[in-house]
């Protein structure tokens, strides 16, 4: 745990060995958040579009979602069979 002071202009300085740590790096930039009453720094890419990458990459390939898909909707298929009808007769 270190302390650290704030200046008139609301500044801190991170201590180096807890940049490195957690990949803050100057010149940069880094996001700031309060979360449960608690100030949470994040670093933020130099290129926002490279550091997006692989973030949206699924679990599954596309052959195994398809297979998924397709017997989800044969179940579903085999329960719509057995619902009553409306109206009834």
């Amino acid at each position: 745990m270190v302390t650290v002071k704030v200046s008139t202009k609301g500044q801190l300085v991170i201590p180096a060995p807890l940049r490195r740590k957690c990949g803050l790096r100057a010149p940069g930039r880094a996001l700031i958040m309060e979360r449960k009453g608690e100030l949470v720094v994040l670093p933020l890419p130099d290129d926002p579009v490279a550091g997006a990458r692989g973030m949206l990459k699924p679990q599954r390939n596309l052959a195994a979602e398809h297979a998924a898909y397709k017997e989800e909707r044969r179940l579903e298929a085999k329960h719509e069979k057995n619902l009553p009808t409306w109206p009834p007769t």
